[in-house]
């Protein structure tokens, strides 16, 4: 390898710096000027240096304002070489002393200005002290001095040397300041040239100490306002006699001294003068006469301002008025001693907007509320007018335990009306209802009551009619009114709409019934109303089903139709239990009444519609036939009965008769029976109910048959209970031994079929006979029933006629 070089020595390495010679720049050399340029350079150019060469004035504002401090330092120069000012000398006087009480004088001020000997005098300055009070303009006469001056004071036009200078003084000024100029060009040591001791007159004119006078005025007026306020607290009957005569004396004296100086207090007085008249006025227009009238409050209450604001006009009488204690309003916050008066006028104002024919009733409520004590409420509670209607009655209960401030309605008047009250003094407390228990305020409390009983709709006894269904709720609020208006509440009569009812239909009573619980239903409530109608329905429905009216009203079937028609659930409405003379009565009691009647109607139907007139309505069939149309019966109903455990009634009830009209059909038509008996076995359950034809039975001869025998044993038969001219059926039966022939005989005449026997006979034993003789082989003759058996139809012509049958073996006539 081949070796390293040696390392090279380190040398040290030194820096060298050049300095070149600059050349200077034109206009950077500073230009040394003089120190006042110096100083106007600065001020006007603070920002460049006062010595540069290319100095110029760039803005012309700092030029204005050196200018300007430049002017002002001349003025204060010019002004700190001026001369010291001239002095102005005062001098104090006391205005003289006026006469005692308010009068119109003038007053004379002579007084003496000293002047200094030496002083440079500028102008000389008279203060008159303690000048007296005066009401309206002060005038000023300021006499001429010896020495020349021009003359200054407060004045309401420039003043001048004598000449009468009127000054409306301010409130409390007691001085004036008279100031005597010195005139332009007096020489030097002015006035002493002219005095040293310079007199000065002057003259005050003016109405001085007026409120002497207003305060024995007003302290005369506080006395008689003070009486008009007792009388408003008595509620006295006084006339009006305020103001006196001698108060209208004092405001003519004052008011005669205050013209003479020009300053007329007759107007604010005569003011001050109609306000206590206006005031006293009213309170006569409400007490003073025979019955109270309401008085015209908002002419007082003017009267009263209109004397404020005159007052205000002239401080002087304000602060007399007010140093008495006269009230700034009749206001009742700012009646101060007249809180009385202003009551009144409060009350009497808020009515003031009512018709004429009202404010008599309104004077008495206004008298009533403002009542000192009880005897003053009790005598007008016995003028009261009587309550005209409920509005009337109603707005009373507002005037028992009244409250201060709050609203009551003003009672019988033409249109509503709130009276705010601030005060009572004795109200009436006590039960807040009219009648002798209650505190309302009426003339006659029973009589009172009665009346609103009345307009309630309620009779002299206090008790409310009702008319139709529709009313109910009319009632019923009509009832609360009278709980909440009267002592003892009226009670609901509610006869009026039961009226009549007991003699109508059961359709009619349910429609009537209906209409009644429809009201009630819509608004339920256990109220007396509802007590009253389930009390006279209970009545109602006792009288309908009493057994004699019932007997009455069902006579026939068409009656049981008409009665009961529409009224079926009339026991609906019934009250539970139904109480009839301290007994119940169920609804199965009166169904069983109404049965029996029926019975009785059907046993008469058949001759009363004439069904079957041969038989004497003795048809069964015929009758349930005719029962069936009636009622829009089915052909196999006979009756549509209620159910026994409803309250539902038969319409019509089940079918039968009596059981002496069945006990008759069995002696008079017995053939009749069974179709009776075909009724029972036909009718569905329940629709027949009523006694059948006892049964035949075997060997005995039942009352319409007749054995006929040998012609030698005649047979009889007497049709007992049998109806007269009404046929009845016969049955003979005929023996083997009998003959063909059978004469029928009997005393009295008869019909035999439809012929009419007339032909008369005498027989041994029964003498003078009407009689008849049948063919028993002819048809034609008799009805053949079976062999042996042959019907005849007897008409007999009295009841319990008697017929005898003999057997014949020819025909012998």
């Amino acid at each position: 390898m081949l070796p390293e070089p040696a390392a090279e020595a380190s040398v040290p390495h030194e820096r060298l710096v050049v300095a070149v010679a600059l050349e200077k720049g034109s206009g950077e050399e500073l230009a040394r000027v003089s120190w006042p340029r110096t100083i106007w350079r600065l001020a006007v150019e603070p920002g460049q240096h006062p010595w540069k060469p290319g100095w110029r004035l760039r803005r012309r504002a700092p030029l204005a304002v050196v200018a300007a401090a430049v002017v002002l330092l001349l003025l204060l120069a010019a002004s700190g070489c001026a001369s010291a000012p001239r002095q102005s000398i005062l001098r104090l006087a006391t205005a003289p002393i006026t006469a005692k009480g308010a009068r119109c004088e003038t007053l004379l001020l002579s007084q003496e200005l000293q002047i200094p000997p030496s002083a440079d005098i500028g102008d000389l300055r008279l203060t008159i002290q303690n000048v007296p009070r005066v009401a309206g303009k002060l005038r000023v006469l300021v006499r001429r001095p010896r020495f020349a001056s021009t003359l200054q004071f407060e004045a309401d036009h420039k003043p001048e040397f004598d000449k009468v200078v009127e000054i409306s003084p301010g409130a409390g000024q007691r001085q004036l300041t008279i100031v005597f100029g010195r005139p332009s060009g007096a020489p030097d040591g002015w006035p002493r040239r002219s005095c040293l001791a310079c007199r000065v007159d002057i003259e005050l004119t003016g109405f001085f100490n007026p409120d002497e006078g207003l305060d024995a005025f007003f302290s005369r007026a506080m006395e008689e306002v003070a009486a008009i306020e007792s009388a408003f607290s008595r509620q006295a009957k006084e006339r009006a006699e305020r103001p006196s005569i001698a108060l209208r004396q004092l405001a003519d004296d004052v008011a005669a001294e205050s013209s003479r100086c020009a300053a007329p207090m007759g107007p604010l007085l005569l003011t001050v003068l109609g306000a206590i008249e206006q005031l006293d006025a009213a309170r006569a227009t409400l007490y003073a006469g025979e019955r109270p009238e309401l008085p015209d409050a908002w002419a007082v209450l003017r009267s009263w301002e209109s004397a404020t604001a005159a007052l205000d006009a002239l401080p002087v009488a304000a602060a007399a008025a007010r140093g008495a204690g006269w009230p700034t309003s009749l206001r009742p916050r700012s009646a101060g001693r007249l809180r009385a008066s202003a009551l009144h006028l409060d009350v009497a104002a808020q009515l003031a907007a009512l018709p004429s024919e009202d404010k008599p009733i309104a004077a008495h409520w206004v008298a009533l509320a403002m009542a000192p004590d009880r005897a003053a409420l009790d005598r007008w509670k016995a003028a009261l007018p009587r309550i005209r209607d409920l509005a009337d009655a109603e707005a009373r209960l507002d005037w028992v335990n009244p409250r201060p401030d709050v609203p009551v309605r003003v009672p019988g008047v033409s249109r509503p009306t709130l009276l705010r009250v601030r005060d009572w003094h004795a109200p009436p407390e006590g039960r807040r209802c009219i009648g002798r228990l209650g505190a309302a305020p009426v003339r006659d409390p029973d009589d009172e009551a009665r009346r609103v009983a009345a307009l309630l709709g309620g009779d002299a006894g206090q008790r409310l009619p009702l008319t139709t269904g529709e009313a109910i709720s009319a009632l019923r609020g009509r009832l609360r009114r009278s709980r909440d208006l009267l002592c003892e509440p009226v009670s609901a009569d509610v006869a009026d709409l039961f009226a009549g009812l007991q003699d109508k239909e059961l359709g009619w009573v349910v429609e009537r019934l209906e209409s009644i619980h429809a009201e009630l239903d819509r608004h339920p409530a256990p109220d007396e109303v509802a007590r009253a109608v389930s009390a006279r329905t209970g009545e109602l429905l006792c009288k309908l089903f009493d057994p004699e009216t019932i007997q009455r009203r069902v006579t026939s079937v068409m009656g049981y139709k008409i009665f009961v028609e529409g009224g079926a659930h009339v026991l609906n409405f019934s009250p539970r239990p139904l109480v009839c003379g301290g007994q119940t009565l169920t609804a199965r009691e009166i169904r069983q009444r109404l049965r029996e009647a029926y019975r009785a109607a059907l046993d008469r139907h058949g001759v009363t519609n004439r069904l079957c007139p041969v038989r004497a309505g003795k048809c069964p069939e015929e009758i349930a036939t005719s029962v069936r149309k009636l009622f829009s019966l089915s052909q196999r109903e006979l009756a549509a009965p209620a159910p026994e455990q409803g309250r539902g009634l038969d319409f019509p009830p089940p079918f039968g008769f009596t059981q002496d009209w069945v006990q008759k059909l069995g002696r008079c038509a017995r053939d009749a029976c069974e179709a009776l008996e075909r009724l029972r076995t036909e009718a569905p359950p329940g629709q027949f109910d009523g006694p059948v034809c006892a049964p035949r039975s075997d060997g005995v001869e039942q009352p319409q048959e007749v054995t006929l025998d040998r012609p030698e044993a005649p047979s009889s038969v007497t049709l007992s209970s049998c109806d007269p001219n009404v046929g009845v059926r016969v049955t003979l039966r005929r023996k083997p031994e009998a003959g063909t022939l059978v004469a029928i005989a009997s005393s009295h005449q008869f019909r035999y079929g439809s012929e009419s026997v007339s032909r008369q006979g005498r027989h041994p034993q029964l003498g003078r006979i009407y009689e008849r003789v049948a063919d028993l082989a002819d048809p034609g003759d008799v009805s053949r029933r079976t062999d042996g058996e042959l019907d005849v139809a007897l008409t007999p012509t009295v009841e319990n006629q008697v017929f005898y049958f003999f057997s014949l073996r020819r025909r012998d006539y």
